[in-house]
């Protein structure tokens, strides 16, 4: 047969045409599965809002702890993780009741628990960030409202919003002499409240007067003449004169006491900036601000001897 051009031509149109229909083919069920996906009715969004309005997101793979209420009162217990866009995928039961969440989960913390009290134990060694993470409890309720983060990526219909429960402690330590090393350096909050009731029903809890431990704080953010240290307690009052913090040193220990009372309270951040002299901690100056604010930078207010 002889060739020809205008055969050659219809049959690369044809060619095409078929291409166009199997890539809009395939663009019509990517989007399909992703909308399908992105509105469906049991994904929550996850945040934690601070007292100022301020919000921060939950690191992927946080469990938490789920009480699904039906209609009817019922309660239900499941454990859910937070994906990599920070959602959490809730039982279906959720869309026709109410939910309240908490984290860290806590595995005596069935069903049966939602009612009641249930005791929440700072942990005494917050040296280390698994012990630190351990003590910061959040407690948080479902809305049925568009995610407050305004992500097109991961649109849901359902948002858990959630507070800490508790009080940070921050203390930023600038060494005068020269002669420390914070290598070696560890501090302590001396006395402290370390017990709390939990009341998830009504989402509050209530400090336990007669548990009282030290607490070993988390140093970060050390330099050759200073050092951070944090740590998560109970609310509670520290009278004026009462011994606050200890920092041990090899062969030596100074106590730092304040010289004001202070009311630590939940949801807040307490900083502390303290001098460390020949003479042992002199307290700078304090303030207090959000949960996610540890007030590195104000610390570059306080002068330090050459």
């Amino acid at each position: 047969m002889k060739y020809h051009p205008f055969f050659s031509f219809h049959r690369q149109a044809i060619l095409l045409a078929v291409l166009v229909l199997m890539l809009t083919a395939c663009g019509s069920k990517e989007e399909y599965q992703w909308e399908d996906w992105s509105v469906a009715e049991n994904v929550a969004s996850v945040s934690v809002m601070s007292e100022d309005g301020s919000t921060e997101t939950l690191e992927p793979g946080t469990t938490m702890g789920v009480y699904i209420i039906d209609e009817n009162g019922n309660v239900t217990w499941v454990i859910a993780e937070v994906d990599e866009f920070g959602n959490v995928i809730l039982p279906t039961e959720a869309l026709s009741g109410q939910a309240v969440v908490y984290t860290p989960v806590q595995p005596s913390w069935g069903a049966a628990a939602f009612t009641g009290t249930q005791k929440f134990y700072v942990e005494s060694d917050q040296s280390d960030e698994g012990g630190y993470e351990a003590s910061d409890l959040m407690i948080g309720t479902m809305s049925s409202a568009a995610d407050p983060r305004g992500s097109t990526r991961a649109a849901t219909n359902l948002h858990l919003t959630m507070k800490h429960m508790l009080a940070k402690v921050v203390i930023h330590v600038i060494d005068e002499t020269g002669m420390m090393d914070f290598g070696l350096v560890s501090m302590q909050l001396l006395g402290t409240h370390n017990c709390v009731n939990v009341s998830l029903s009504q989402q509050t809890v209530e400090t336990v007067e007669n548990s009282i431990s030290d607490i070993d704080m988390l140093a970060y953010n050390s330099t050759d003449r200073r050092i951070s240290m944090t740590a998560i307690v109970p609310s509670q009052t520290i009278g004026e004169g009462e011994e606050f913090f200890k920092i041990d040193m090899p062969g030596n220990s100074r106590i730092g006491v304040l010289p004001t009372e202070v009311v630590l309270e939940a949801d807040k951040t307490f900083v502390y900036q303290v001098r460390y002299t020949e003479n042992g901690p002199v307290l700078e100056s304090s303030f207090i601000t959000n949960w996610e604010d540890d007030g590195s930078e104000a610390i570059l207010d306080i002068r330090t001897s050459k």
